[in-house]
């Protein structure tokens, strides 16, 4: 017996469809809305009812954990940002938060929309794996464990959040952290997510470093006026891949050199720029220490730059004045991560097939909206099928298979099951 059905391929393929393209990376707002409303009609057919959905309140501007790019697109797009960015969460049954199981997923994507295609088994578009095809799946398994269970809702609750948010460096702050905090959370909360079918009770979470410069630029003629943001950066690109990445390493962290932007013509100087370092890390204290690393190495790289280069005309300009016009903000940092085990959870996942990624797994935690769902008598886990890498998440080609996308929603509704026999 399938439990994917082709009511769940159509419903895929229109979400699919629909631009859900996260505003973080786009200079459009997208159609988020349109996307909720599709999916809870379908999930109303299963026996849901919208236990919320509306956009975030203005209020998340003020918080202090939420990223500077955040506040920085907010300014872009001014009160819409958030108006067109609702969050949907669906209820069945009417338990108590002891006796819920959560899902979430989120609707957004990173840019750059693919064509939604079905072909030889396989689901190709932006979000087939992360996370418009988990998140259709999971509602495919609830249709399955009420047809197994029609008095399912008698015995537990089961919650579906679609938030928006995740992508392009928001982190939840407006989708799932907003949702959790109003209290959406069960005793059992499964964020939807590839992980090659095991799961994690942890994550990691990201800061992420912006290195500015903001000198005077040239025309080509006279090259050598300009203060050459365009050398500067990549010096500095250079030293801390030398210099810091190792240590980053060291630290049981990861460090990714982001983009690198100053200006794209032949002909001139530029003379401002930007060039982006994430760093995920492993928990609180080690963000610490890395915030200490990077401002060090950065201060370092400078100190260098000014020696080193102030004996090439192109760079001498640039080399002189280094330090005022270089400087780095933190755009995020200082998030939670998730960091929890649960005796009685752990055993009913196993009791259902579903394993749990080990430390030394070839596989490791990464960031996700996981590290807001926190809270006493609450075991949350990352896990879903596919593979972030392999399944070319936030890469040309993204796809998922329908056969993991079947086993997936089979593993969820007796994992359903299974909790509604626990929970009584």
């Amino acid at each position: 017996m399938h439990c994917w059905t082709e009511a769940d391929h159509e419903l895929l393929l229109q979400l699919l469809a629909t631009d859900t393209v996260t505003p973080m990376e786009a200079d459009r707002l997208g159609n988020m809305a349109h996307a909720q409303q599709t999916y809870a009609e379908h999930a109303r057919l299963v026996g849901f009812e919208v236990s919320y959905f509306g956009p975030p309140p203005a209020r998340i501007l003020s918080e202090p954990d939420t990223p500077l790019s955040v506040h920085e697109r907010a300014a872009h797009f001014g009160s819409e940002l958030l108006e067109a960015q609702p969050n949907l969460v669906l209820r069945l049954g009417t338990a108590p938060a002891d006796k819920t199981l959560l899902f979430n997923f989120h609707m957004d994507t990173v840019a750059d929309i693919e064509p939604a295609c079905r072909r030889d088994g396989i689901i190709f578009g932006r979000g087939a794996a992360d996370a418009k095809g988990p998140g259709v799946a999971a509602l495919a398994a609830v249709r399955r464990a009420l047809e197994l269970q029609p008095d399912l809702p008698e015995k537990i609750a089961i919650l579906i959040q679609s938030a928006g948010g995740e992508e392009g460096g928001a982190l939840g702050a407006y989708g799932t952290k907003h949702l959790v905090t109003k209290g959406y959370l069960g005793r059992l909360n499964i964020v939807c997510e590839p992980t090659e079918f095991a799961y994690f009770d942890r994550t990691t979470a990201a800061m992420t470093a912006r290195i500015s410069v903001a000198g005077e630029g040239s025309s080509d003629d006279e090259p050598l006026q300009g203060q050459n943001a365009t050398v500067l950066l990549a010096a500095m690109t250079d030293m801390l891949v030398r210099n810091l990445s190792p240590k980053v390493l060291a630290l049981g962290a990861k460090m990714c050199v982001g983009g690198l932007h100053t200006g794209a013509m032949h002909n001139r100087v530029y003379g401002s720029g930007n060039l982006l370092l994430n760093f995920a890390y492993p928990s609180l204290e080690v963000a610490l220490e890395l915030e200490t690393l990077v401002e060090a190495s950065f201060a370092d790289a400078i100190d260098r730059f000014h020696r080193d280069y102030a004996q090439y005309a192109i760079a001498a300009a640039a080399a002189a004045s280094a330090r005022s016009i270089c400087s780095l903000t933190w755009i995020k940092r200082r998030l939670p991560v998730l960091s929890n085990r649960d005796r009685d959870m752990e055993a009913m996942l196993r009791g259902v097939g579903i394993p749990r990624h080990e430390p030394d797994s070839t596989s490791l935690p990464f960031s996700c909206d996981a590290m807001w769902m926190t809270g006493p008598g609450s075991f949350t886990i990352v896990y879903g099928p596919g593979h972030l890498g392999r399944n070319k998440t936030h890469a040309a080609g993204e796809f998922i298979r329908i056969a993991d996308l079947d086993n997936y929603a089979h593993q969820l509704s007796n994992l359903i099951l299974a909790f509604a026999d626990w929970a009584h």
